[in-house]
């Protein structure tokens, strides 16, 4: 009973085991397969070379022979039947011990006599040919030396100009070789041998003990793998424990981390919209202490308008990420040119007036009959207002003329809005993007100001409120200075 409570402790199950031993086997046939492949390749380059260099060598043997053997019977004379016979035994001897290996096809000496190449494979014709001179020329070429012929006529000149050994494969196997022969030191024709030697038995050998030595390899590594199974599953319980508390703890640090993070960026939202809360609140009460009966249908839309917008950004208040539908809906009929008209009149040319010392000037530019936008109006005006005041801000000595154009394109179904300036234009550092394609000016706590923490986020609401609302905003600095802000709007 303790046997089967202890592996029980280590979480022992067979699926560990099959699933060790599947991969395993697939790695090591994989491995065995490619090893085999290259160690194949290298013994058949090896092999390559020791089968020529094994039939150049055969060959240049059996030729020194057959030239030592024409000497030996030039210097025995004179010559009887005897001696003949003997010589002629000689030379089949020597011929014919080549045939019978079995690697060697077919030998035969080639001789340039009276015009023609005559192939030689009886010791009577070498002996006739070399030592007698008489009746060689009576002999015909047999069908089968054709192609030692063909070979020779088409190395010869190598043959005779380099006087080195030709050899060349045919195949994957056989090798044709020409030695060149010499009779009284000059080149009298050749030793061809076609050789076609057999190491399948000695290749075979080397794989099968290359296998054996794999599957043992295999079994080593199955039980190191087992024995290691054993190893981490006596300390797996622990480290459970370990790294349940620490997950617990991480857990925890991180719910704070993000609680504070959020505190941290509503504290911001809030400081921001309270500022811009603040503001429309101060043209409410202008324009109550201004109300006369002959303005009291503007006052009151102005109001209205104003007034909403403050309900907008105290609802902002209530919640960082507010559902999508209190930004984006059909039932919203947005006109972006009334927006764009109703903030620069009603917000920022109550704020900066034209004067000697700071001057700043808006110029609109709106494209006619442009669509409806299924957005909240008030979520508009949050996007267009930072980008603007962002460029008086930040080009406070300078004579500032902003133009804002819209753009649509029937085509693409795109409205496009821009807002540029003739100020000092944006930092190389402030345009640059990161690997997910924002600039610098569209991140928290960005900002060219100095001097202020609570600066660099009119630009990110901006970014991040376009984002929902499926626009794209980009700036960048235009050629005849200044920067320029651009917002594009799909509406199909």
């Amino acid at each position: 009973m303790k046997l089967p409570k202890k592996y029980e402790s280590y979480h022992f199950e067979i699926q560990h085991i099959l699933v060790l031993f599947i991969v395993v086997v697939i790695f090591q046939t994989a491995l065995s397969f490619i090893n085999s492949q290259s160690t194949h390749q290298i013994f058949q380059q090896a092999m390559e070379y020791y089968r020529r260099d094994s039939a150049e060598r055969v060959a240049d043997l059996t030729t020194t022979a057959l030239e030592l053997l024409i000497e030996q019977g030039r210097r025995d004379s004179p010559i009887n039947g005897e001696s003949r016979g003997n010589t002629i035994e000689s030379f089949d001897k020597l011929l014919s011990q080549q045939m019978l290996q079995r690697n060697i096809d077919e030998v035969f000496l080639l001789v340039n006599q009276g015009g023609r190449v005559v192939a030689l494979r009886e010791g009577a014709e070498i002996y006739d040919l070399y030592l007698e001179q008489d009746s060689i020329l009576m002999i015909e070429n047999q069908p089968s030396a054709a192609n030692a012929i063909l070979y020779y006529h088409e190395h010869y000149q190598s043959l005779v100009d380099e006087e080195q050994i030709v050899s060349s494969l045919e195949g994957n196997n056989t090798f044709h070789v020409l030695v060149p022969f010499y009779d009284r030191g000059e080149i009298a024709g050749a030793a061809y041998m076609r050789v076609t030697p057999d190491v399948a038995g000695f290749l075979s050998l080397i794989e099968s003990a290359y296998s054996q030595s794999g599957v043992l390899f295999t079994g080593l590594i199955l039980i190191g793998f087992l024995a290691m199974f054993f190893i981490y599953s006596y300390t797996a319980q622990e480290r459970d424990e370990v790294q349940h508390q620490l997950f617990d703890q991480r857990s925890k640090q991180l719910r704070e981390q993000v609680e504070h993070q959020k505190e941290s960026l509503f504290t911001k939202r809030i400081y921001h919209t309270h500022h811009k809360a603040e503001k429309v609140m101060g043209f409410i009460k202008e324009d109550l202490r201004g109300l006369q009966d002959k303005n009291l249908d503007e006052t009151r839309n102005r109001v209205t308008k104003y007034a909403n917008f403050v309900s907008r950004v105290i609802y902002d208040m209530k919640t960082y990420d507010p559902p999508l539908h209190v930004i984006r809906n059909p039932i919203f009929q947005t006109n972006i040119n009334e927006v764009i008209q109703f903030v620069v009149e009603n917000i920022f040319q109550r704020v900066y007036k034209a004067s000697e010392s700071n001057a700043v000037s808006v110029e609109l530019d709106f494209a006619e009959d442009i669509p409806i936008l299924h957005i909240n109006e008030y979520v508009v005006w949050e996007i267009i207002e930072p980008l603007i005041q962002n460029a008086i801000e930040h080009n406070v000595d300078h004579n500032l003329i902003i133009k804002i154009i819209t753009k649509y394109d029937d085509v693409q179904k795109r409205l496009t809005v821009e807002i540029c300036d003739n100020g000092k234009g944006l930092s190389p550092e402030l345009l640059k993007a990161d690997e997910h394609g924002q600039k610098a000016i569209f991140k928290e706590s960005v900002s060219t100001k100095d001097g202020s923490q609570n600066s660099g986020y009119g630009c990110y609401l901006a970014w991040e409120i376009s984002r929902r609302c499926d626009w794209v905003v980009d700036a960048h600095n235009r050629a005849e200075g200044g920067a320029c802000f651009t917002l594009e709007a799909p509406t199909g």
